[in-house]
């Protein structure tokens, strides 16, 4: 799998420990989602595991 950038803190993720926005699509790497809880940052959307 390739790696992606978190959207919130910009840290390079393996796509299998990354969450995505289901309202605006956003990644979110999984420290960041510890931070926030399970609501996007940017949005207020719910994050989903992406694989």
């Amino acid at each position: 799998m390739s790696n992606l950038l978190c959207g919130k803190c910009g840290k390079e993720c393996n796509a299998s420990n990354v969450y995505v926005c289901s309202d605006c699509g956003s990644f979110i790497c999984s420290d960041c989602r510890k931070s926030a809880g399970e609501i996007c940052p940017d949005c207020f959307g719910r994050l989903n595991k992406l694989c």
